[in-house]
């Protein structure tokens, strides 16, 4: 590992300034600064799930400062979050600046008396990268909420198709209030065994990774089917993944022919992320947008994890070269805001069916324009790719050397994974990682997740992999 190293493929972005030179560990991770913020904020909230506390100031590019002083490479960047690294310059000068000065003295409820500052943003930033062919979007603060009104979008047309138009009856109107409505009440929207799309209720009901995020809530009775889940190396295993995603295909038409013109929307992510990092083919995509045309579903892309650059593209599905776009498109994380595109025949009929008092973040869109124009100047997503397969091919070495450790790497730009042979090993893994000055994830049951920042290098990542070599020697 160390040997490439010497040969480290040049990216077009350019080095983070004054960015630490490497990681740093000076106590026990978490530390007892940490620990001692843990006792106090348990008192008013959990704090079970902390992994550290972090000194915000100090933390600079992909190192994240602990309150002990700790200087961490960062892999998991707040759940995918981070899009620039910690405190890169040209957020900092826009702040200091009074960039963003518009959007301080107060809230504003964006559907009723936005800024003006607000139209120019929704053209500089969101509708910049907007996917292909999407010229509408709803903002929203959540992915979660993304997800909520993508479905309702779904379910909006589809009532707007079955009705012929019309406006509802007086007594579709006196019905939905007392949560009668037959024929809706039977809409549906088909989810994919191992999928995450938050925590909201409607989105619950869509979501199939863990039990956890399930137990004791209600749900809707809304259909499932298996997700391919392909295995790799691709070249390997070719016959195997084209027969689960054949099978997979299978199961989509059977549900959708047995609930014939109920299913307002298929959702899928381009890459599972929490149910384990799991991946499907172009082709597998380009069949499902088939099948969502050809029976009249809404095809709906989750990318509130894959969205925002970390595959290289702007969005995952870019790579899928779909005859047509997908109908709708949520996002989140590293875009700051949550929201989601649609096609323009997807916006209601009337006003306020999509809405909400908020409708997005001033602040945090005027920090996605900086990002975007970072992005772009600094040409981010070429440097994602190429990191991302070095990134790679090293987890592949790493496989090579300890096979009883790791096994099936995999990853799309930088938004890769490796899993450990035995699941088992999983948290122990996770935790020497984190004594040895790594901040890391996992996803699914046995998988150790990538998700980096945009300015995530071949060096960050030749860092990371020696780490990972010499605690999977100590475990071997």
């Amino acid at each position: 590992m160390i040997a490439r190293m010497a040969s480290l493929p040049q990216v077009p972005a350019p080095p983070f300034p004054g960015e630490p030179e490497r990681l740093s560990v000076k106590t026990a991770i978490p530390g007892p600064r940490s620990e001692a913020l843990r006792a106090r904020h348990a008192k008013h909230q959990d704090a079970r799930t902390v992994h550290v506390y972090q000194d915000a100031k100090r933390s600079l590019g992909n190192y994240l400062v602990d309150v002990d002083g700790n200087v961490m490479l960062d892999l998991y960047g707040h759940i995918a979050c981070v899009p620039l690294g910690y405190n890169h310059p040209e957020l900092l000068a826009a702040w200091k600046s009074g960039r963003f000065d518009w959007a301080a003295g107060y809230r504003p409820a964006l559907g009723v008396a936005p800024p003006a500052e607000w139209v120019d943003l929704v053209e500089s930033a969101l509708m910049r990268i907007a996917p292909p062919g999407l010229t509408q979007v709803m903002t929203v603060t959540s992915g979660a909420e993304a997800v909520e009104n993508a479905i309702k979008a779904a379910f909006l047309r589809l009532a707007h198709r079955r009705r012929g138009g019309k406006p509802a009856s007086p007594d579709e109107l006196a019905a939905c209030l007392r949560n009668e409505q037959p024929g809706v009440d039977r809409f549906k929207v088909l989810s994919f065994e191992g999928g995450f799309h938050g925590r909201s209720l409607g989105a619950l009901s869509l979501t199939r990774s863990k039990a956890i995020h399930k137990l004791d809530f209600p749900s809707f009775a809304w259909p499932a089917v298996p997700f391919p889940g392909n295995r790799f190396p691709l070249a390997q295993y070719g016959d195997e993944n084209r027969a689960i995603e054949a099978r997979s295909l299978e199961a989509v038409e059977h549900v959708l022919n047995s609930h014939p013109d109920e299913v307002a929307a298929i959702i899928v992510e381009p890459i599972q992320g929490e149910g384990g990092d799991r991946h499907a083919s172009a082709a597998f995509f380009r069949a499902l947008r088939k099948l969502c045309t050809d029976y009249g579903a809404a095809f709906i892309a989750d990318e509130v994890q894959t969205g925002g650059g970390v595959t290289g593209h702007w969005w995952a599905h870019e790579s899928w070269e779909l005859s047509e776009p997908p109908d709708l498109v949520t996002f989140s994380k590293k875009l700051q805001l949550g929201g989601v595109y649609l096609r323009e025949d997807f916006l209601p009929a009337e006003p306020y069916r999509l809405f909400n008092t908020f409708l997005g973040d001033p602040v945090r869109l005027a920090q996605l324009d900086v990002i975007v124009e970072v992005a772009l100047r600094d040409r981010l997503l070429d440097s994602t790719r190429i990191t991302g397969e070095f990134l790679v091919a090293g987890l592949r070495e790493l496989e090579a050397r300890f096979p009883s450790v790791f096994t099936q790497a995999r990853g799309a730009g930088t938004y890769a994974a490796v899993d450990v042979r035995e699941p088992s090993m999983l948290p122990k893994l996770l935790e020497r990682f984190r004594h040895a000055g790594l901040e890391v994830g996992s996803s699914g049951t046995a998988s150790i997740r990538f998700r980096p920042a945009l300015v995530f290098a071949p060096r960050h990542v030749a860092e990371a992999l020696e780490v990972f070599a010499r605690v999977a020697a100590e475990l071997a």
